[in-house]
Order: structure tokens, then sequence, then C-alpha cells
């Protein structure tokens, strides 16, 4: 049994180094990234439904902390299973676990230091993204990504949003950008000079990958047995989300980035792939819907003036924390 295991953490090691970095350490094309999204996006549109809004997740979760803060003590786990957001749950748990594996496989994962001002900025872009996501009553996934897919006018307009809030979230980091380059280059600044700071150890990067490979086969034994002993939990939900994870983390993928590089950095590059990823999604959802295995109208919703509202908010806030 010993040697087994010592063979399965082994394992990464013996794979010929091209196709292990091919896979594992390069960065995939962010339109292979998009594409594959979109075909597990539909794949999840046959099963059960789309990929769909964060924030009411988030609201449970919220809601766990709330009865937890009032003494009506729960565990998470009997939280979740009583709850109808229980799938949408373990899903996103699942795309961190994703996210997390891939980039110890990578041996990318690290901890990096932030100065005050970055934490501040942080915390008041994710607030502002929370905002706009309940204000929209989606996230990007859902409000979007997903809606568009099913050609609801509701994620069109939120994208209008989206676009008008990253403009101007846009022109103040550019503010930022060009403000910081003038301390820079200050004569005060060039004469004052420090030792670096390294917050990544090499020898924990050599070990990333062995504890990828423990982490995923402790992952898939607990749902494995999970499923066996039919506790119902959602595994396809989970591995799903871990597909999800690894493809964002591989290609570097982001939706943030879509929005926010045409306005700071000038580039379209992701703002394209996500357009493919789109246009592969339709294609998908209409031929689902028209061959009938879904409604018409599946992931069709009304559309008001808030999710153009919350776009702006939400596309304001992810620009100016960076994603």
């Amino acid at each position: 049994m010993e040697n087994k295991w010592n063979s399965l953490l082994q394992l990464t090691e013996k794979m010929p180094s091209g196709f292990y970095n091919k896979i594992f350490e390069e960065k995939w094309p962010s339109e292979v990234g998009g594409v594959t999204l979109a075909l597990l996006n539909i794949l999840l549109f046959v099963y059960s439904g789309p990929i769909g809004a964060t924030n009411a997740v988030i609201a449970e979760w919220g809601r766990w902390v709330y009865k937890t803060a009032s003494m009506d003590l729960q565990s998470p786990v009997s939280f979740l299973r009583t709850s109808r957001l229980f799938a949408q749950s373990i899903l996103y748990i699942g795309l961190m676990a994703g996210v997390f594996l891939s980039a110890l496989l990578a041996k990318q994962f690290s901890l990096k230091r932030e100065k005050v001002g970055g934490y501040i900025q942080g915390f008041v872009g994710g607030a502002l993204m929370g905002i706009g996501c309940f204000i929209a009553g989606w996230c990007i996934l859902g409000g979007v990504y997903s809606d568009i897919m099913g050609l609801s006018l509701d994620g069109f307009v939120m994208m209008s949003g989206l676009l008008a809030g990253a403009y101007i979230g846009g022109k103040f980091v550019m503010w930022q950008i060009n403000r910081q380059a003038e301390k820079l280059f200050s004569t005060d600044s060039l004469l004052k000079t420090g030792p670096g700071t390294d917050v990544v150890n090499k020898d924990y990067r050599h070990m990333q990958p062995k504890i990828a490979v423990v982490g995923a086969v402790l992952v898939l034994t607990v749902v494995s047995v999970d499923v066996v002993i039919g506790t119902e939990f959602p595994a396809a939900a989970f591995l799903s989300g871990m597909l999800f994870g690894v493809i964002f983390q591989r290609s570097a993928f982001c939706f943030a980035a879509a929005f926010r590089e045409i306005f700071v950095t000038r580039t379209t590059r992701m703002m394209r792939s996500l357009i493919i990823s789109l246009a592969v999604g339709v294609a998908g959802f209409t031929v689902i819907m028209a061959i009938g295995l879904k409604p018409l109208n599946s992931y069709v919703f009304q559309t008001s003036l808030r999710p153009l509202l919350g776009g702006a908010i939400l596309g304001f806030g992810m620009t100016i924390t960076g994603g």
C-alpha cells in the first residue's frame, strides 16, 4: 500500500516534462478556455441548468452566518442540505477547489502581500460588486453569461451596464497608474532603494503538484463514497464546478478582465474570447431548445433598469478591484 501511495505522489514527476508543462503549467489560450467553458455550460443546461448567479448562494451563506450569530447553531452541511440552492453552493465550492488544485499543479499558488491602500480598495470594490449583483438580481455568470446564451434581453441590458461601469472604473484606474508613475520617477523615489521580499518558497513550489495529487484523490474519494452511500450529494454539480475552476485557472479566462482591458490596456483579446464563448453557447442553447430538450423560454427573464444600474455598479467595482 505504501509503495502504491508513493507511486501516486510521483505521478507528476514521471510524466514527460513537455506534456506536463503544456497541460498543467503553460497558460492555455483564452479562446480555448472560452470555448470549453461554453461547452461545459451547454452540458449543464441539458443536465439541470446553466451556471447561475452567485449572489443567491452568498445570500444563503449569509443567512447561515446570521443564524449562527443568533445562536441558532447549525453545521454548514446540515444547513446547505435544506437549502434550495444546495447544488449551486456545492458547484461554487467545487469551482474554488478546482482553481486551487489547478494552481498547485501549475506550481503557481502563492500568497501575495498588498499595501494597506490596496486592501481598502479591494474591500470597497468587492462591496460594490456585491451591491451591484443584488441590485441587478444576478452576477456576471448568471446575468450575462448564461442569460445571453439563452438570448434573454436581460443579459444584454446588464452587459451594457457592465461596459459603462468598466469605462468609469478604467478612467479611475488610469488616473491611479499615472499618479503612481509620477511618484515612481520622482527624484525622491529614485533615491530610495530597499531589498525585495520574496514571498514564494521554491521548495514549497516543488511540492505543490504532489499536494494537488493528494488533494484530488481525497476529494474524489469523499465524493465517490458519498454517492455510493446514497446521501443525495450533488456530485455532478461539484465535479462540474471543479472543471470550471480548472478551465478558469489554466486559461486565465476572466470576465472582469474582458471588460477592464478594453478601457485600461486597450487590448481586446479577452473580450474576443468572451464573445466567442457566448457565440458557442448561443448556438448550443438554441439547438437544445429547438429540438425540444428544454422549453423555448428557458433562461429568458423580464428586464428593467435594475440590471443596467446593478451592472454599472458591478462593472466599476470589479474594475477597481482588479477582478
